[in-house]
């Protein structure tokens, strides 16, 4: 079983800081500029990066608080992820308090199995780019691929709700989540 440790954030920080600016970590997403020239092919902005090996997989995610998202890398042949160099990634967002309100009015009917947990494929449904992390609460998820024809923004849920995608939802992975004791997930 695979575990988030201050080891996965520490590496995320510093592969992510080749990318952009620290700050944007912190700091409210500005798209035209802290999202200018960024790649296209995997996610930024998540807390921490794990990487499994294909097939099924069982992460620990206990420590992770609300707010923060950790995204899930793994090696697959699925044609759907060719833009992200044909890797799966998962992020597991660990919702506010808001959030979870919002998720309760809003989340398609079977895709969430814990309202604290949102749990989604980050691959844009326009063009199959990465999904990012933003730090806007209301709107956490964003293509990378910012040009004038794509600049797709999702909420809380996955919805689409500005750019290519609007009105379309972020696919959601087949997984399970147990959270009787530690809060593991598991990857089919």
């Amino acid at each position: 079983m695979h575990k988030m440790t201050r080891r996965n954030v520490i590496t995320t920080l510093t592969s992510s800081t080749v990318l952009l600016c620290p700050a944007l970590l912190n700091a409210q997403t500005d798209f035209a500029t802290d999202w200018a020239d960024i790649p296209t092919t995997e996610p930024l902005g998540q807390d921490t990066l794990i990487s499994v090996p294909a097939g099924s997989a069982t992460v620990d995610i206990t420590d992770l608080e609300p707010g923060q998202v950790t995204v899930i890398a793994r090696p697959t042949e699925d044609p759907n992820y060719a833009s992200t160099g044909n890797t799966q990634y998962v992020a597991v967002h660990r919702r506010t308090e808001a959030q979870v309100a919002f998720g309760a009015d809003n989340d398609r009917d079977g895709t969430v199995q814990d309202p604290a947990y949102f749990v989604v494929n980050l691959v844009c449904t326009h063009r199959g780019k990465a999904i990012g992390i933003t730090d806007d609460p209301a709107a956490p998820f964003a293509c990378t691929d910012r040009g004038s024809r794509h600049s797709s923004i999702y909420d809380a849920s996955g919805f689409g709700v500005s750019g290519a995608s609007e009105g379309e939802y972020l696919s959601i992975p087949d997984y399970s989540l147990d959270t009787s004791g530690p809060v593991v997930l598991t990857l089919a």
